[in-house]
């Protein structure tokens, strides 16, 4: 969904509601195999940054607009579906990332090819 897009729906339906609510981006980590919970706060990182969307946007995230999560030793990377999305959803993954007691600056972004 391109950002445009976004801007010029009408809201959320019922469906969109439940479709963001269940979709969960592709999450790895480095050594997650003897660190399982590694995986559990990159979950609380898109949650708190799904949350905060919501907060200040007054609408859901739109599913897939986030591809991928990758934690690497304290630092996160975040896949987006397209450039735009990038610009406009960098500051909620900082700060769901500081959350987790990492720095903001500790996250990097990236666009799905």
């Amino acid at each position: 969904m391109q950002l445009e897009e976004w801007h010029l729906g009408e809201g959320d339906s019922f469906e969109e509601r439940h479709l963001a609510n269940v979709y969960v981006p592709h999450l790895e980590a480095f050594r997650s195999d003897k660190e399982p919970d590694r995986i559990e706060r990159l979950r609380r990182v898109y949650s708190l940054a799904q949350s905060l969307f919501l907060v200040v946007e007054g609408r859901r995230l739109p599913r897939n607009v986030v591809v991928a999560l990758y934690d690497s030793k304290g630092q996160l990377t975040v896949t987006f579906l397209d450039q735009n999305w990038h610009e406009f959803l960098r500051p909620f993954f900082q700060l769901a990332w500081r959350s987790e007691g990492e720095q903001g600056e500790g996250v990097l972004f990236a666009v799905q090819q």
